[in-house]
Protein backbone atom coordinates (compact mmCIF):
# COMPACT_ATOMS: atom_id res chain seq x y z
CA UNK A 1 0.00 0.00 0.00
CA UNK A 2 1.00 3.72 -0.84
CA UNK A 3 2.70 5.43 2.43
CA UNK A 4 0.38 8.56 1.47
CA UNK A 5 -3.19 6.06 0.92
CA UNK A 6 -2.45 4.94 4.77
CA UNK A 7 -1.84 8.44 6.41
CA UNK A 8 -4.83 9.29 4.87
CA UNK A 9 -6.86 6.54 5.36
CA UNK A 10 -5.85 7.18 9.55
CA UNK A 11 -6.45 10.69 9.04
CA UNK A 12 -10.39 10.05 7.94
CA UNK A 13 -10.41 7.27 11.17
CA UNK A 14 -9.76 9.80 13.55
CA UNK A 15 -11.49 12.33 12.33
CA UNK A 16 -14.80 10.24 11.46
CA UNK A 17 -15.57 9.70 15.53
CA UNK A 18 -14.76 13.16 16.63
CA UNK A 19 -18.21 14.51 13.83
CA UNK A 20 -20.67 12.82 16.72
CA UNK A 21 -18.11 13.31 19.78
CA UNK A 22 -19.77 16.03 20.72
CA UNK A 23 -23.28 15.13 20.38
CA UNK A 24 -24.70 16.89 17.33
CA UNK A 25 -27.23 14.66 14.92
CA UNK A 26 -27.75 15.18 11.46
CA UNK A 27 -28.80 18.52 10.23
CA UNK A 28 -32.11 19.34 9.17
CA UNK A 29 -34.18 21.83 6.98
CA UNK A 30 -36.40 24.72 8.34
CA UNK A 31 -38.04 27.36 6.61
CA UNK A 32 -38.56 30.62 7.63
CA UNK A 33 -42.07 32.12 6.48
CA UNK A 34 -42.90 36.06 6.06
CA UNK A 35 -46.36 36.04 6.20
CA UNK A 36 -46.70 39.45 6.34
CA UNK A 37 -47.36 42.46 3.68
CA UNK A 38 -43.96 44.24 4.25
CA UNK A 39 -40.18 42.79 3.49
CA UNK A 40 -38.04 41.46 6.60
CA UNK A 41 -34.61 41.64 7.01
CA UNK A 42 -33.75 38.35 9.05
CA UNK A 43 -30.71 37.08 10.51
CA UNK A 44 -31.46 32.91 11.57
CA UNK A 45 -28.55 31.81 14.19
CA UNK A 46 -28.29 27.91 14.39
CA UNK A 47 -27.84 27.96 18.75
CA UNK A 48 -26.52 24.40 18.68
CA UNK A 49 -23.72 24.97 16.03
CA UNK A 50 -23.38 28.86 17.50
CA UNK A 51 -23.75 30.23 13.64
CA UNK A 52 -25.70 32.51 11.56
CA UNK A 53 -27.15 30.54 9.16
CA UNK A 54 -29.36 32.54 6.93
CA UNK A 55 -28.57 36.81 6.81
CA UNK A 56 -31.63 37.88 4.43
CA UNK A 57 -34.34 40.21 3.31
CA UNK A 58 -37.44 38.23 2.70
CA UNK A 59 -39.92 39.91 0.56
CA UNK A 60 -43.35 39.80 1.25
CA UNK A 61 -45.39 36.52 1.58
CA UNK A 62 -42.34 34.87 0.97
CA UNK A 63 -39.52 32.14 2.58
CA UNK A 64 -36.22 30.91 2.98
CA UNK A 65 -34.83 27.52 3.83
CA UNK A 66 -32.37 27.45 6.11
CA UNK A 67 -29.86 23.82 7.13
CA UNK A 68 -29.56 23.70 11.38
CA UNK A 69 -27.33 21.52 12.82
CA UNK A 70 -29.25 19.00 15.12
CA UNK A 71 -28.66 16.84 18.81
CA UNK A 72 -30.32 14.85 20.86
CA UNK A 73 -33.44 13.23 18.85
CA UNK A 74 -32.92 15.28 15.69
CA UNK A 75 -34.15 18.38 17.06
CA UNK A 76 -32.67 21.75 16.26
CA UNK A 77 -32.53 25.39 18.13
CA UNK A 78 -32.48 28.86 15.82
CA UNK A 79 -32.82 32.25 17.11
CA UNK A 80 -34.71 34.15 14.14
CA UNK A 81 -33.87 38.27 14.13
CA UNK A 82 -35.45 41.25 12.40
CA UNK A 83 -32.23 42.86 11.95
CA UNK A 84 -34.77 46.64 11.88
CA UNK A 85 -36.63 46.45 14.42
CA UNK A 86 -34.63 44.28 17.04
CA UNK A 87 -37.57 41.41 17.67
CA UNK A 88 -36.15 37.78 18.29
CA UNK A 89 -38.09 34.77 17.97
CA UNK A 90 -36.75 31.45 19.97
CA UNK A 91 -37.70 27.98 18.56
CA UNK A 92 -36.17 24.76 20.06
CA UNK A 93 -36.90 21.68 19.81
CA UNK A 94 -37.63 21.83 15.93
CA UNK A 95 -37.73 19.21 13.79
CA UNK A 96 -37.59 18.54 10.24
CA UNK A 97 -39.40 20.97 7.55
CA UNK A 98 -40.76 23.14 10.41
CA UNK A 99 -42.49 26.19 9.33
CA UNK A 100 -41.31 28.99 11.32
CA UNK A 101 -42.72 32.92 11.32
CA UNK A 102 -40.26 35.32 10.76
CA UNK A 103 -40.63 38.29 13.50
Amino acid sequence: MHPRTALMGLVFLAVAPMSNADGLGQPITVEIVNPGFDERMIEVVDNICREVVVSATLAAESSVRAHVCTRGMGKGDVTIRNTLTGAQQRHADIIGDARLTAP
